[in-house]
């Protein structure tokens, strides 16, 4: 053994710590906030719904995303108590730093060690500097762990788990499904053309495997008719209508712009790399070919939120890594690229601690707080709440389990616009449905958020839908009124 194996070896532990900890410091606004966005809130009232035996896509909870999410956010709840958004966040976290270490193992491959580390750290900082919406534990964050996962086994030709794996990922975002255009490319580019039928038949058995897997599961804590008809059907709809030009460039302003102007030391990067087309392997091709096809999923839906595009930024940091690895660059470049990385991801650092996640506000304390704390002062742990809008928020603040299996509505609309709000959770199968919950668990509190036009809902208040226009005036009753938020009660309590 050499002598210098212990110093380098030491000096390889430093360096993990110090990537480590740089990464973990980014991301502690996970753990300063209850909640970081509206989806966690989706997820979470739905998964306490489904551990108390309700069916997913049913009466247990219905959203347009696939299964995952759900399983994820049941399992921790059952582990942790209900709404332990702590633990939430952990497991998210715990996710991130999953897919660090395999694209430190997919570039550390590729190029060595060092390449690797970068990898790890610039995926850790793209999927923290941003608003508090890309560090919540949404479906992105959990479905890029098999997807890298599928990427580094896909490089090694293991074909079975890697098309095993990409069928997992699909199973928290539908997005996911794209990658299969990486499958083929990888059966062309890195099997020798003896070898490719074997190799596709493998992968086709890791496909079929996954969806029957995949199938039985959402038999066995799900609807899978209502898997099909809100998980499928609705992409359609909801892709047309988030696509609507007049909306599509304040979405882009608030989304795609920041996440390429702000970690445009990466993008140049990447597509410095990129140019070399020439020069590289079929391995980093197929990194190349996976951040365009990982860009075009980001896109797909429309809706561009920023934490859609965690699914790029895994193989950005992937050929940001190599660029940097391969190419010498001057002491003037080098720390201008560092200060363009690190100037915006501690400036997003101290504003995703010091603003409120739901509302980006600093200027007063958070109004929907206000509200959960008189749902959660006027009520009983036993007792069922309904918000009327789109603030599932109240339910994990309040700790009151949502008395219908919406837990909100015009979810992802351009609400406040001239569309007629024909969405696919306002379809004419929702009524009926809502009627049936609201009957057999009647709510305690009934939540308006639409006088207050919180989330821009005050062009659809509740008369204007005959099943909370005949049920209100006749059963409730006015109780309160916080910051334009009205409250009603059932009478007689």
């Amino acid at each position: 053994m050499s002598f210098s194996y212990f110093p380098k070896r030491m000096a390889a532990a430093v360096w993990l710590a110090a990537v480590g900890g740089v990464v973990a410091v980014l991301h502690l606004p996970e753990f300063t906030h209850r909640l970081l966005d509206g989806d966690e809130a989706i997820y979470s009232s739905i998964a306490v719904l489904m551990n108390r035996g309700g069916s997913l896509y049913a009466a247990g909870g219905v959203d347009n995303k696939p299964p995952g999410i759900f399983w994820v956010y049941s399992a921790v709840f059952k582990l942790a108590g209900d709404y332990q958004m702590t633990a939430v966040h952990a497991a998210g976290f715990v996710a991130m730093a999953g897919t660090c270490v395999l694209l430190y193992l997919i570039t550390r491959d590729l190029a060595g060690r060092r390449a690797g580390l970068l990898a790890a750290l610039f995926y850790g900082i793209l999927t923290a500097a941003g608003n508090p919406r890309l560090l919540a534990s949404n479906t992105e964050i959990f479905m890029m762990l098999p997807l890298a996962a599928s990427l580094l086994l896909m490089l090694r030709r293991r074909w079975f788990w890697s098309a095993l794996l990409l069928v997992a990922a699909g199973a928290f975002r539908q997005s996911a499904a794209i990658n299969v255009v990486l499958l083929v490319l990888g059966l062309l580019w890195l099997e020798e053309p003896a070898r490719r039928g074997r190799a596709a038949q493998r992968a086709a058995g890791g496909i079929v495997v996954g969806l029957a897997g995949g199938a039985v599961l959402v038999g066995l804590t799900g609807s899978l008719p209502g898997f099909w008809r809100w998980t499928i059907q609705t992409l359609i709809g909801y892709a047309s209508t988030s696509w609507a030009p007049a909306f599509v460039w304040s979405r882009a302003r608030d989304s795609i712009v920041p996440f390429v102007v702000d970690m445009a030391v990466f993008w140049i990067a990447a597509i410095a790399l990129a140019t070399r087309w020439r020069a590289l392997t079929a391995q980093v091709r197929l990194t190349v070919v996976w951040l365009v096809v990982a860009m075009i999923g980001s896109l797909a839906g429309g809706h561009l939120s920023w934490h859609y595009f965690i699914q790029a930024m895994g193989p950005l940091a992937v050929l940001a890594a190599l660029a940097f690895d391969r190419f010498r660059l001057r002491k003037i470049a080098t720390g201008a690229a560092i200060g363009g990385i690190a100037v915006p991801a501690v400036a997003w650092l101290a504003f995703d601690i010091a603003a409120d996640p739901l509302t980006y506000d600093f200027s007063r304390p958070p109004q929907h707080q206000e509200v959960a704390a008189y749902i959660a002062g006027h009520t009983s742990s036993s007792d069922r709440v309904f918000v009327w809008g789109d603030w599932p928020a109240l339910y994990v603040e309040s700790d009151r389990v949502m008395a219908s299996r919406f837990p909100g509505f015009l979810r992802g609309f351009a609400r406040g616009s001239d569309l007629p709000p024909n969405n696919w959770d306002t379809a004419p199968d929702v009524w009926p449905l809502l009627e049936s919950d609201l009957a057999a668990n009647q709510p305690t509190l009934i939540v308006d958020t639409s006088p207050a036009d919180w989330s821009d809902f005050a062009k659809y208040p509740m008369t204007a839908y005959p099943v909370l226009a005949s049920l209100v005036p006749f059963d409730y009753h006015q109780v309160a009124t916080i910051d334009g938020v009205v409250l009603y009660a059932r009478n007689g309590s």
